[in-house]
């Protein structure tokens, strides 16, 4: 049997990897590498903006999306930035957001039932990767949103800690967490363990997090996540 595994008493297989406590955290920017449409997208049947602004920001109710049209067509217009192809993941972070089967199959292994996915049929107006014809893909619809900093052990834009924190306004008016490089985040480890995906709430805001074994995972596709901060947990 291969060493990252064993068998419990009932003969199942289980991957120690998937059993191993979660390392460290990683806050996630909007990277360029992975490009967006330079043009627009636009779905068959349509799906109206203010409706796509909604969903990008969780404010439909589960009835809302179910009555959205099932596997509608969405047309890129011109190439992506950064890539001859698709990316895994393209869109905008605090609106909506596509990826690709492999990390929809990636997430549902980490994390079974957890995220929610509205399929798509991908084509564009010009050929990427020789096709305008690019199949199933997914809007990928926002993740849990997890209370999960730890203010007294944080830097914050406004500067670090609870005098940080009271600054930004609680987490209003600009206190987000600090983007500059090398600076302290520091998550609790008990709300976020199992986790590889989430929103972490600052304040009124949320910022994307994933989990270390996520980021592995997933480190080499051409996508707009990119690692902004290493948060430790505590």
């Amino acid at each position: 049997m291969a060493s990252g595994s064993r068998s419990d008493s009932t003969g199942e297989v289980i991957d120690l990897a998937r059993r191993r406590p979660m390392q460290a955290a990683y806050v996630l920017r909007h990277s360029l590498v992975g490009g967006n449409p330079k043009g627009f997208f636009e779905f068959t049947p349509e799906i109206a903006s203010l409706t796509q602004v909604k969903l990008g920001r969780d404010m439909l109710s589960a009835d809302e999306i179910a009555a959205l049209p099932a596997r509608p067509k969405m047309m890129v217009e011109a190439r992506f930035g950064g890539t001859t192809g698709i990316p895994a993941v393209f869109g905008f972070l605090s609106r909506l957001q596509f990826i690709s089967p492999r990390i929809r199959d990636v997430l549902e292994d980490l994390e079974p039932g957890v995220h929610r996915f509205l399929p798509i049929d991908l084509r564009s107006t010009v050929e990427i990767a020789g096709q305008t014809e690019h199949g199933e893909h997914y809007i990928l619809l926002p993740p849990p949103l997890v209370d999960c900093v730890v203010i007294a052990e944080t830097d914050f834009s406004k500067g670090y800690g609870i005098e940080g924190w009271m600054r930004g306004n609680n987490g209003k008016g600009g206190g987000t967490l600090s983007s500059t490089e090398g600076k302290r985040c520091t998550l609790l480890r008990n709300e976020i363990e199992g986790r590889h995906l989430w929103r972490t709430r600052v304040g009124d805001r949320f910022e994307y997090t994933c989990s270390d074994r996520f980021w592995e995972t997933v480190k080499d596709e051409v996508m707009i996540w990119a690692p902004r901060t290493r948060c430790i947990l505590k």
